[in-house]
This record gives C-alpha cells, sequence and structure tokens, in this order.
C-alpha cells in the first residue's frame, strides 16, 4: 500500500511539473507576442510603461522616477540661496493643515515672500535637496523661454508662424498655425490628452522613445485659434520651435536663460525620450521645491529677477492675460501662455500646475508665492481648477498672515 501511494504521490508530482512547465511556457509565449504585438502596432511604449509602474507597483508616472528615463543634468552655475525671512523657523502648521497636506500625499510645501523664504516642510523622507518631477509645471518654463527668446529677437512675436521655424507646418492645415496658438491651447490638433489611458499620446510622449515625430505628426481636428483645448503637444512643439530659433538643446538654453540668472541652487534635470533623442518638454522637469519657487518669484516681480529684466514685460503681462478663446462655450477666464488663471477674494492669481498636483502659486496682491509638490491631486472644480489649489492658497496665506 505505501508503494502504491508513493507511485501515486510521485506521478502527481512530475503531473504538477509538467502543467507548470506549461503553463509557463505558455506565458512566457502570450507575454513575447504582446511585446512584439505593441512593437508592429505602434505601441512600443507599453513595453516600458508596464515596465516602470505595473511591474514595480505603481499604477501612473510619479515624481521620483527620474532614473526610469534618459535625461540631462541642469547645472546650478551660480547659486544665490534664498533670504530667510524673520519668521522662517517660527512658523508651523495646525494639526488641520498637516492632516490636509498628507490625505493628498504631500512631500514638499515651501511659502515665500517679500523676496524671502518664511517656511518650509518636507514629509514622507524628502528634504529641502529632494528633486521632485513638476509633470506639467515644466510647461511654464517654455513659456518663459519664449518670451526671453522674443527679447532676443529669435522670435518676431507670437503671431509668427510655427512653419517659420519647423518645416513640417509649412503646408496644408499646418500652415495656419502660429506660435500664439501654441502658447494658448488652441492648435486644433488630435492630441489625445489623458493621464489614465495608456494608449493616449501622453502616455506615448510619456513612455515613448520618439516625442518630437508624435507632436510633429497630429492630424489637424479644427481651426486653429478658436477654442481652449488643453494639449501637452502644444507645448512639446514650442520647445521644438525654441531649439530650432536658438539652434540650441532645451537643457543648454534652461541652464543659460533660467537656471543661472535665476540663481538656483540645486542641479536640475530634464528627461528626454532616449539617450540621444528629444527632451519630453511638456513635462519631466525635475528640480527641488526651493528652485521651482524662482519661476514664482519671477513672475510676481513683472518677469523681472532683482533689478533685471528677464521677461519682457509686455510678453509677461500677456503670458497671465485670459486668450481670446472660447473655453467650454464660455469665454476663457483662466488660461494665459502655459500659465493657468484664477482670482482671490476678486484679485488675479496666476500659477503652475502639474498632473499630481505640483503647483506653483503667484498671489500679487499679498507679495505671496508658494510651492506644493506631491503625489495626488483632486479633481477640477466647475471653473476648471483642481480644487486642492484653493486648499493649499488658504494654507499659505494663513501661514504668511501671522
Amino acid at each position: 500500500m505505501l508503494q502504491v501511494l508513493v507511485e501515486r504521490a510521485g506521478c502527481c508530482y512530475f503531473r504538477c511539473m509538467r502543467f507548470l512547465r506549461k503553463f509557463l511556457l505558455w506565458s512566457v509565449g502570450i507575454l513575447l507576442v504582446l511585446i512584439a504585438l505593441a512593437y508592429i502596432t505602434g505601441n512600443d511604449h507599453l513595453v516600458r510603461g508596464v515596465q516602470n509602474t505595473y511591474l514595480i507597483g505603481r499604477g501612473s508616472p510619479e515624481i521620483d522616477d527620474r532614473d526610469f528615463f534618459p535625461y540631462a543634468a541642469i547645472p546650478a552655475d551660480a547659486p544665490q540661496p534664498w533670504p530667510q525671512g524673520a519668521r522662517y523657523g517660527k512658523l508651523a502648521l495646525t494639526a488641520a493643515q498637516e492632516q490636509e497636506l498628507n490625505d493628498l500625499y504631500s512631500v514638499g510645501f515651501a511659502v515665500f515672500q517679500n523676496d524671502s523664504l518664511i517656511f518650509e516642510q518636507y514629509w514622507n523622507g524628502w528634504d529641502a535637496d529632494s528633486i521632485s518631477n513638476s509633470f506639467s509645471v515644466a510647461k511654464s518654463y517654455v513659456s518663459v523661454l519664449t518670451g526671453i527668446a522674443m527679447g532676443e529677437g529669435k522670435i518676431s512675436n507670437v503671431f509668427q508662424p510655427v512653419g517659420d521655424f519647423l518645416p513640417e507646418f509649412k503646408e496644408g492645415c499646418y500652415a495656419k498655425i502660429n506660435l500664439y496658438h501654441l502658447l494658448t491651447m488652441s492648435t486644433g490638433l488630435d492630441w489625445s490628452e489623458s493621464g489614465a489611458d495608456p494608449f493616449s499620446d501622453n502616455a506615448k510622449g510619456y513612455y515613448g522613445s520618439d516625442v518630437r515625430k508624435l507632436s510633429l505628426s497630429q492630424p489637424c481636428r479644427e481651426e486653429p485659434g478658436k477654442k481652449l483645448d488643453y494639449i501637452s503637444g502644444s507645448t512639446q512643439i514650442m520647445a521644438e520651435v525654441l531649439e530650432a530659433a536658438y539652434g540650441r538643446p532645451l537643457d543648454e538654453l534652461v541652464r543659460e536663460k533660467i537656471w543661472k540668472p535665476l540663481g538656483c541652487e540645486h542641479e536640475a534635470y530634464w528627461g528626454k525620450d532616449r539617450e540621444d533623442g528629444d527632451f519630453k518638454a511638456f513635462c519631466c522637469l525635475y528640480a527641488t521645491a526651493r528652485d521651482f519657487g524662482r519661476i514664482g518669484q519671477l513672475y510676481l516681480d513683472s518677469g523681472m529677477w532683482q533689478g533685471e529684466q528677464i521677461i519682457p514685460r509686455e510678453y509677461w503681462k500677456a503670458s497671465i492675460t485670459p486668450a481670446d478663446l472660447d473655453d467650454r462655450g464660455e469665454p476663457n477666464e483662466r488660461y494665459g501662455y502655459y500659465w493657468w488663471l484664477a482670482q482671490i477674494d476678486g484679485k488675479p492669481i496666476y500659477y503652475c500646475r502639474g498632473f499630481h498636483g505640483e503647483y506653483v502659486v503667484v498671489i500679487p496682491h499679498e507679495d505671496l508665492v508658494f510651492v506644493r509638490t506631491g503625489m495626488k491631486r483632486e479633481e477640477v472644480n466647475d471653473a476648471g481648477h483642481p480644487k486642492d489649489v484653493f486648499q493649499w492658497i488658504a494654507i499659505a496665506r494663513e501661514l504668511a498672515a501671522r
């Protein structure tokens, strides 16, 4: 009897091993077929997307994913440490405020008033030297570069045709598109904007290997200059224009025109689609909260930094003025040139915003700038602004008022 049981157990073992081997072979085969299909159908970005999200326990791009992609460093050549206000180190969040920030997985909160750092706090292992992906906050840096290019005569005016810089835009429907359309998200191009759809153009741009081709080959969907249609491809094209205007890559322009003049303290990084490829200009500028605050201070001071006019004042003003467009059936009130526009107590504010609630907010009437970095944001309200940005505005104002 014992021998029979042993023989049966042995048979079961070998049958299980054969099944497991077949299962593994089938699984590997299916995986290889899926990878092949991804490449054949032009969706090879899915391979890198799955590798850098689901296979490591993530569900989307995150603020600490710099090393998943090629990038170029932007050195801090002439650091100017932020002056610390008299209240620095004396202000503290209330328990309720800290809970609000923690509920949406904030990692940094820095507040600047009267040209000085007055408060900063970090969570979850982050500190003042930690770099964060800014996602679409990067778009506002492309706006700054555009203003600088105009001041230096590299661009004549915002109504200059894109075709003056990029041959792909010289003919057909593309010939109608000018720089104003790029800056105001009114190109009429058919870029699928989504942070959740793995087949969207955003996903292809973020995880793919040819963001230039992707952005310059979008079909025309409607007449440009009519309505606000937020698409990341617009910023990518604008960066291609800037590189063509200067004959230099984006990282060099940022280093020379922004990072050095503004005295950024920490080395920054801009992600690329491949080692010898293009910069993902619509996202992917990685920097510290303190250094992100400098673009806010630049805009608070009307495009000036320590008395030097970095951006032409005329461009600065136009960039924070609502573009003359239709916005969901109403006149646009919330978007300028890659800057978001809103009001607090009936007075204008402007801000940069990113995918996971990265914000640089400028509150001019209170001489106030703040930066929030984190891993989650709330949905937009009826006016088209994320609900949480007003939570952070309230906290920053309350700290600054003490």
